[in-house]
């Protein structure tokens, strides 16, 4: 069953105000392909950020505990691919589901969480969320005009990906059991659709083995390592 939200004492936190001596320049931060994760939601911050040319704007901050990441994938085209969610596969051996070995996938596009925190943490930006930030969190930005499609609580589970190498989000969506229920587009199409909700579901549902022949489907246990 399907938990109910009231987001209402997050967003009426308090708004914390910042005037920046130069200009607020957030395409700045977001070159390179970018971060796809999975993590929980430790807390949330309001932040008006006003510049030195009068650009004034409202951010959420969301604090999130990862537990999955990876670095976003694209073709020549700008295509966004599946990326190589393990740097090792099981492959089986024998009959017996016990019976495999485990070998080199090539290059991983998985991430530590410190790899996340040397990608995605701004210099500039931590001075307005370190004092913020909960142990074990990473903070990520993201304007308060386009979260007004979904609602958020402490402690639920998300999946973000990032715009570029830096700590401002592109999507967050809700998850429940492994399965994305809300995002932040309006009809929840746009990102329901994409392979990551399809690939990152599907593994995070797997949890029964099943008698296979030889060599065949070791694949699909690669999560699992």
């Amino acid at each position: 069953m399907s938990r109910i939200y009231d987001d209402r004492a997050l967003r009426n936190r308090a708004v914390r105000s910042a005037r920046l001596p130069g200009a607020w320049d957030p395409a700045a931060h977001q070159g390179g392909p970018g971060v796809l994760l999975e993590g929980e939601l430790a807390d949330v911050s309001r932040h008006s950020v006003c510049d030195a040319q009068g650009r004034k704007e409202r951010y959420r901050v969301l604090y999130v505990r990862p537990s999955r990441i990876h670095r976003r994938k694209f073709d020549a085209r700008g295509n966004e691919m599946e990326p190589n969610f393990s740097d090792s596969r099981k492959v089986n051996t024998g009959f017996l589901p016990s019976s495999y070995k485990v070998e080199a996938k090539g290059d991983t596009d998985r991430l530590s969480p410190e790899a996340l925190q040397a990608l995605v943490n701004k210099p500039e930006l931590l001075a307005l969320t370190t004092s913020l930030t909960p142990e074990h969190t990473v903070a990520f930005w993201m304007p308060e005009s386009e979260m007004e499609a979904i609602e958020l609580e402490l402690g639920m589970g998300v999946r973000l990906k990032t715009r570029g190498d830096g700590p401002f989000l592109e999507s967050i969506a809700k998850l429940e059991a492994g399965t994305v229920t809300k995002c932040n587009f309006t009809g929840d199409g746009k990102t329901g659709a994409s392979w990551t909700d399809n690939i990152m579901a599907q593994k995070s549902s797997e949890g029964t083995t099943e008698v296979r022949e030889q060599g065949d489907g070791a694949e699909d246990e690669e999560w699992d390592d």
